[in-house]
């Protein structure tokens, strides 16, 4: 009787077969990953640039009682020295609105709601982000 180190064709097979089967499975989920990884990132960056909008408007001295597009007007101005540097994006400002803060009819004087929104692209589709706060005068 021979001594037959080795595999047979069979077994060769069904191994490839096997490991064809978990490349497959592997390469789905690593594509899903990356798919959310890039729309997390492009929303992360909308929300981060949200986010700086309101800080710079805090920082900025306005009279909140001015009209909502003069204060508008002169933001936006003041926004174009931080958007001449800025680098590539996939997203812009898309509305400030400013309004006097009403809870159940009334209006408390001296507190504004203030709401940014941002238009933004994400996996080819136009999606917007909104932060709400409340400033005081």
């Amino acid at each position: 009787m021979k001594n037959e180190a080795g595999f047979s064709l069979l077994e060769i097979i069904i191994t490839i077969s096997l490991a064809g089967i978990v490349l497959a499975v592997m390469s789905r989920t690593i594509k899903t990953g990356l798919e959310i990884n890039s729309f997390l990132a492009d929303k992360n960056d909308a929300v981060n640039w949200t986010e700086s909008l309101l800080e710079a408007f805090r920082s900025k001295e306005f009279d909140l009682s001015d009209s909502e597009q003069k204060i508008e007007a002169e933001f936006l101005k003041q926004l174009q020295i931080l958007e001449s540097e800025e680098l590539q994006k996939n997203y812009e400002l898309h509305k400030i609105e400013l309004s006097p803060y009403e809870n159940n009819g009334v209006i408390y004087e001296g507190l504004y709601k203030l709401k940014i929104i941002v238009n933004y692209n994400c996996r080819d589709r136009e999606r917007k982000h909104e932060l709400i706060t409340l400033l005081k005068e």
